[in-house]
């Protein structure tokens, strides 16, 4: 009985926070996600997955935390651990997938092999995985992000509205 209700207060806790839409950096400290596993955070829902996997791979690619969470909100609307509403398996007009809408050729160029469409569109890991190396790939070549978003975004260098976005969203969750 105790434990019952100790879920449906974390429920109903979560759904009040979702309801009033919490800004970023308004979130404080109520679990350690750091201190996760890989194989642990598997098992959450993609939104957690990339709240996690971004934190991650930024900091291995030594992309910025900031710009890195805004490209994820340019590309699929994330909005951060919170975001109940958040759909990860994205397919754009061009035919870019998944939570950071990377495109198969990319996919391919970046692990040296084809990725089927589906494992693209639904492994939050992999998918982030590919962005933030390519965007270390980009900011390796160009040394400017301005020239790395929109690189990102068109394939080629240059400083669009999607990257002027991007540079001035600046994104950051703390959970």
């Amino acid at each position: 009985m105790k434990r019952k209700i100790i879920t449906l207060t974390s429920i109903l806790t979560l759904t009040i926070l979702s309801f009033f839409s919490l800004k970023p950096n308004k979130i404080e400290n109520s679990f350690d996600i750091e201190s996760l596993d890989s194989i642990e955070v598997l098992s959450y829902e993609p939104r957690i997955q990339m709240y996690y996997f971004i934190k991650k791979y930024s900091k291995e690619f030594n992309i910025p935390e900031e710009y890195a969470f805004s490209l994820a909100y340019q590309e699929t609307r994330y909005g951060g651990p919170f975001d109940t509403l958040y759909k990860h398996s994205l397919t754009s007009r061009a035919g870019a997938l998944g939570p950071m809408q990377i495109m198969p050729s990319t996919a391919k160029l970046i692990c040296g092999k084809p990725i089927p469409k589906l494992t693209l569109k639904n492994d939050v890991k992999l998918n982030v995985f590919i962005s933030m190396k390519l965007l270390r790939r980009l900011h390796d070549r160009y040394k400017n992000w301005g020239l790395v978003f929109g690189a990102y975004n068109t394939g080629r260098p240059c400083v669009n509205k999607y990257a002027k976005r991007i540079l001035k969203k600046q994104l950051k969750w703390k959970v």
